[in-house]
C-alpha cells in the first residue's frame, strides 16, 4: 500500500456486528520510536514515499516459541478500569473550545477504515460524540475503506477527475495513496490558520514527508505494520514468510491486496530489501506472488475483509495488520480459536495512514475542526486505547503512561530493538513507477 514518502496504508470491509466492545487497552509512547523507524528498522531514512511506522492492537506482550513479541490475547482487568475511568472523566470534563477561529455547527462525511477508532455497542463512538458535544458538529461516520485502490477507483476517480465532489469531507488513506491525490491536485489544503493542536501536537518523524510539506494536505491518523495473522490453534507456531506459500495451507491463507504490503513481505521472503526494491526484484517478488495465487495456495486476496474470512474459520493464515489480530479476531474468537499476530523473522512492513480532504468537499471547516480535535493529546490517547496502533500525536503516550506505566510494556505498541530492526518502508517511486506495478500486480493477480 505504499509509493510516497513514509508510506502508509489501510481500508474497510464488512461490518463488525460479530465484534463485542473492545476491551480498552494501551496507546502510543511513540516519538523515540517512530524517530528509530526512519533509522533504526532499515539502516537509513525512510525514504521519500515510503511508510512511516509500525505497531498493534494489543494487552501485554509474550514471547513466542521463538522468541518474537506476540500479542497477549488476554484483556488486562487493569487496562479496561484505567481506559473505563479515563472514559468517565472526559465524558464529565467541561468541554474546551477546538480552536480558536469562528465556531463551525453542521456536520460532514467520514471514510474511515474497519476497527480503527474507539467503539461501543450500538455502535457508538465516544469520542466522535464527545466532539458533537463540544462543538456542535455532527459526523456521519463509515467504515468505507476495504482497501486503497479499491476506495481510490469507486469513490474517488470518477468524480475528482471531472471536477466534482465525492460526497466525502474526510478520507483515511495510505501514504502513496495520499502522495498520489497531491499530485494530481485532488486534496484541499489544510486551513491550518487558528487551529491550536494541529499540526503543532504533530510528532517530529512525521514533519519529513517530501510529497506533503508543512502536512498542509495529509494529517497521519495512525501507522502500524503488517506481518502474519494466524489460528494458532490449527497451525502452531508460525514465525517464517515462508507459510504463505506452504501447500499444506492451500485454500486456507489470504493474500492482502495492497500491493505494497503483499510485494513486500515476498520480497522480503526473497531476501530482498523492499525499501530499495528493483524493478527485476520487483517482477520476482511478483511471480512468486502469482504463483501462490495460480497453485490455489491463496484463497482470496482482501483488504479488512480478511478479519471476517479468519473469523468463520475459512482462513487459519493471513498476511495481516498488527491492530486487527488482537483487536477484531481476538476479543470473539470461538473456544477452538487462539488468533495471534507475529512479526516474521525475515521482516515486516511499515505504513502510515492520514486524514485528508478531498478536493471540492462540501465541509471543509468541519473536517478541519475534527483534524484539530484529534490532535488533542487526551482525545489521540483514549482512540489509541481501542486501536492499538502507533499514534502521531505529541503528548498521547504520557497521558496513557500516567494512567498505567505496565501499558508500556506492550511490544505491539512499544515495539523492541529487534522489531524494529526488522520492519521496512516500501520504497519510494515515481507516480509513473508506481501505477506500472500496481497495474502488473493487479494483472498477475486477476484484480
Amino acid at each position: 500500500m505504499y509509493d510516497g514518502p513514509d508510506a502508509l496504508q489501510k481500508v474497510i470491509g464488512a461490518p463488525v456486528t460479530r465484534r463485542r466492545m473492545l476491551q480498552l487497552t494501551a496507546v502510543t509512547g511513540v516519538s523515540a520510536f517512530l524517530a528509530a523507524c526512519g533509522t533504526t528498522g532499515t539502516g537509513t531514512s525512510a525514504p521519500s514515499g515510503t511508510p512511516g511506522a509500525t505497531v498493534g492492537r494489543s494487552l501485554s506482550p509474550t514471547a513466542s516459541a521463538t522468541g518474537t513479541p506476540v500479542a497477549s490475547a488476554t484483556a488486562g482487568a487493569s487496562a479496561t478500569a484505567v481506559a473505563s475511568a479515563r472514559a468517565d472523566a472526559t465524558a464529565s470534563a467541561e468541554p474546551t473550545a477546538v480552536a480558536t477561529r469562528a465556531p463551525v455547527s453542521g456536520s460532514f462525511r467520514w471514510a474511515n477504515w474497519v476497527g480503527y477508532i474507539d467503539r461501543e455497542r450500538g455502535p457508538r463512538y465516544p469520542t466522535l460524540e464527545r466532539f458533537t458535544q463540544e462543538t456542535g458538529v455532527t459526523v456521519e461516520y463509515e467504515q468505507a475503506v476495504d482497501d486503497n485502490e479499491s476506495f481510490y477507483a469507486a469513490d474517488l476517480s470518477g468524480p475528482l477527475s471531472v471536477g466534482q465532489s465525492t460526497g466525502w469531507d474526510l478520507v483515511v488513506l495510505t501514504d502513496w495513496m495520499m502522495q498520489r491525490l497531491v499530485a494530481r491536485g485532488w486534496l484541499e489544503q489544510i486551513d491550518t490558520n487558528g487551529l491550536q493542536n494541529y499540526p503543532a501536537n504533530l510528532l517530529d518523524a512525521y514533519k519529513t514527508r517530501e510529497w506533503d510539506p508543512g502536512n498542509l494536505y495529509a494529517a497521519p491518523w495512525q501507522s502500524g505494520m503488517t506481518g502474519i495473522g494466524h489460528d494458532r490453534g490449527a497451525t502452531g507456531e508460525l514465525d517464517s514468510l515462508e507459510v504463505f506459500w506452504d501447500p499444506q495451507y492451500a485454500g486456507r491463507m489470504t493474500y492482502l491486496s495492497e500491493m505494497q504490503d503483499t510485494i513486500g513481505l515476498a520480497a522480503l521472503r526473497l531476501g530482498f530489501a523492499p525499501e530499495t526494491l528493483t524493478q527485476e526484484q520487483f517482477d520476482q517478488a511478483l511471480a512468486e506472488v502469482a504463483r501462490g495465487v495460480d497453485e490455489g495456495l491463496v484463497r482470496q486476496l482482501a483488504g479488512n475483509s480478511y478479519v471476517d474470512v479468519m473469523a468463520l474459520g475459512d482462513a487459519i493464515v493471513a498476511m495481516a495488520w498488527s491492530g486487527d489480530v488482537q483487536g477484531l479476531l481476538v476479543p470473539d474468537q470461538g473456544a477452538g480459536q487462539d488468533f495471534q499476530w507475529v512479526l516474521p523473522r525475515q521482516g515486516g512492513m511499515l505504513w502510515t495512514d492520514n486524514m485528508g480532504i478531498p478536493k471540492g468537499a462540501a465541509n471543509k471547516a468541519q473536517a478541519e475542526a475534527w483534524i484539530d480535535f484529534y490532535y488533542r493529546p487526551e482525545i489521540a490517547a483514549v482512540v489509541e486505547a481501542w486501536v492499538n496502533y502507533v499514534c502521531p500525536v505529541k503528548g498521547a503516550d504520557e497521558e496513557m503512561l500516567a494512567l498505567d506505566p505496565a501499558l508500556a510494556e506492550n511490544a505491539l505498541i512499544f515495539p523492541t530493538p529487534d522489531m524494529l530492526a526488522r520492519l521496512h518502508p516500501f520504497a519510494a517511486t515515481d507516480l509513473d513507477t508506481a501505477q506500472r506495478w500496481q497495474d502488473a500486480f493487479a494483472d498477475a493477480i486477476g484484480l
